[in-house]
């Protein structure tokens, strides 16, 4: 498992690859919507430039018409000086689209040939020099741009190829453009210039000029010789958005950093109360151990001296040393209870101490319980008939033998045998066994007030069969709040006066047998009634292998 300052790390390298990705991806929309705009905007200029292109068109094919109408209707013409006379036809009456017509000669000097042109018209064509106007008669088709006059409009000029040095000019008001671009599309969000070299044509703008603007520019594809092109110009419109975009991007982005400045700091200081906590922890597992050595080393030489203590006991109730009176016999039974009382405790502590350092062994062997549990029994019958209890065993001989340390088994019934003695001043103790399937609900005897049913805790091996032996007493019970605090360490209830040390024990009987009976692979439960009795149980599994029969409880 990663320490916490690696975990730390990769936390804050996380978190940096996250900013990374945030930024490419604003960077990534911002481009986006900019290119989007543009795009749009392209497509706009395309689009006009298009329809620019198919009016031209149009009118340079109505321009070829009317020229191919004069040449078809010339009958006469005739020159003298400066003075040219175009007889009256019928090929002005057909002018098209055409505002007005005129027919010129290479200086832009008009001939007037029809009744539309008035008497100003000859004031509307300045000298070739002043206008810097190419000659007419030098170009397939040309188009002008007559924006300076009081109605702006387009001249288109046509030579004609029936009679040399004249040309057709036929005049279109730029309206007639303007509103062929406003049918298509309606110039809202773009300004639209339709310019010829310099000159503007079409101007369509609901735009107010700034510095802001951008433009896309194309040129248009015409039949004639000028250059035209199309000027689309817009303002982003989402110039708002990308700064909303940027504005809220920049500060997750600071968030984020913040949050990873205060991540890092928190982390270190975790890192570094973990490192303190693993050196506590350590710290404490060495005192532990140290601890549990000092008992078991203490405990050990604690039974040298005791065993010495009981050997000359009974070498002094033995008469080795001379006979003793009966005032001295009282004093050495005392000093051989009390020595086999502190020899107990300290066997006690020493068990705990081992099992706490993990140096507890454990042999097993097969064994028969009912034998056993008499065996055990028997050690502590005195003590029943001292207070005047009865002892009632019923271990059957049909049991399966068990695979168990009897060391510790011995110990775990002897401690719980003497518990129902400490406890019960009448009545009886009775010790049971059976074999029990895992949640068998067959009922078993359990209290003296009744039976309750027997039910397997869960236990950590997978067994399926368990003995069962309960040591059940009828003596003051134990409440329903304290029936596991009993199992810890040094608990004790109704102990009794705390002078009387022999009679209210360590507190580390029952912990010890449960911790025995668990590194035997059972367990210890208990179930009581306060003022009716107890009844513990010891399981201890069974192999289906050592079954005598089909005989199961």
């Amino acid at each position: 498992m990663a320490s916490p300052r690696i975990r730390a790390r990769i936390a804050a390298i996380a978190l940096l690859i996250a900013l990374a990705f945030v930024i490419v991806g604003f960077f990534r929309a911002d481009r986006e919507m900019t290119h989007a705009e543009r795009d749009q905007a392209t497509l706009v200029v395309s689009q006009t430039a298009a329809l620019v292109e198919v009016f031209l068109s149009r009118e340079f094919t109505q321009l070829r018409s009317v020229e191919r109408a004069i040449d078809e209707s010339l009958t006469s013409v005739t020159r003298s000086g400066d003075t040219l006379t175009l007889l009256p036809t019928r090929a002005f009456e057909a002018r098209g689209p055409f505002d007005d017509l005129w027919i010129v000669d290479s200086t832009w000097h008009p001939y007037v040939a029809t009744t539309y042109a008035d008497t100003h018209t000859s004031l509307l064509f300045q000298s070739q020099a002043s206008r810097s106007l190419p000659n007419p008669l030098r170009h397939e088709a040309i188009a002008i741009a007559d924006v300076e006059s009081r109605r702006p409009r387009i001249l288109f000029v046509q030579p004609i190829r029936q009679v040399k040095g004249i040309a057709l000019v036929a005049a279109l008001v730029t309206d007639s453009l303007t509103r062929f671009l406003q049918r298509q599309h309606r110039p809202d969000a773009f300004g639209i210039l339709v310019k010829m070299r310099s000159d503007t044509i079409v101007a369509l703008s609901t735009l107010t000029p700034n510095k802001s603007l951008s433009s896309v520019q194309q040129s248009v594809n015409t039949p004639f010789s000028n250059d035209w092109s199309v000027v689309v110009t817009y303002a982003p419109s989402s110039r708002g958005a990308r700064i909303a975009l940027w504005v809220v991007g920049l500060g997750a982005i600071v968030g984020l950093g913040i949050g990873l400045l205060l991540e890092r700091r928190e982390a270190n200081r975790i890192a570094d109360r973990s490192s303190e906590l693993e050196h506590l922890s350590a710290e404490l597992l060495r005192a532990n151990r140290a601890k549990s050595e000092f008992l078991a080393n203490v405990s050990h030489e604690l039974r040298t001296p005791l065993n010495a203590i009981v050997g000359f006991v009974d070498l002094l109730r033995d008469g080795v040393y001379g006979p003793l009176n009966s005032r001295q016999a009282g004093p050495v039974e005392r000093i051989e209870a009390s020595a086999n009382h502190l020899r107990h405790l300290v066997d006690q502590v020493l068990d705990l101490a081992k099992m706490a350092a993990g140096r507890l062994e454990v042999h097993t062997e097969p064994i028969e319980l009912r034998p056993f549990v008499f065996d055990v029994a028997s050690e502590v019958e005195p003590l029943m008939t001292e207070k005047g209890l009865s002892l009632s065993l019923a271990v059957g001989a049909t049991l399966p033998r068990v695979r168990t340390d009897p060391t510790h088994l011995r110990q775990i019934l002897i401690n719980l045998l003497g518990n129902a003695v400490k406890y019960t001043t009448n009545g009886g103790i009775s010790v049971r066994g059976r074999l029990v399937k895992r949640n068998d609900d067959a009922n078993t005897a359990g209290t003296p007030a009744g039976n309750p049913r027997l039910s397997v805790p869960s236990l950590p091996k997978p067994e399926t069969l368990w003995v069962a032996l309960q040591v059940a007493d009828s003596g003051i019970g134990i409440p329903e709040k304290d029936r596991e605090r009993i199992f810890d360490e040094f608990e004790q209830v109704n102990a009794g006066p705390r002078g009387d040390s022999m009679r209210r024990g360590t507190g580390l009987g029952l912990s010890i047998s449960r911790r025995l009976a668990r590194l035997l692979g059972g367990d210890i439960t208990v179930e009581s009634e306060l003022e009716r009795g107890s009844v513990f149980t010891v399981w201890l599994p069974a192999d289906p292998a050592d079954l005598r029969g089909d005989q199961v409880a």
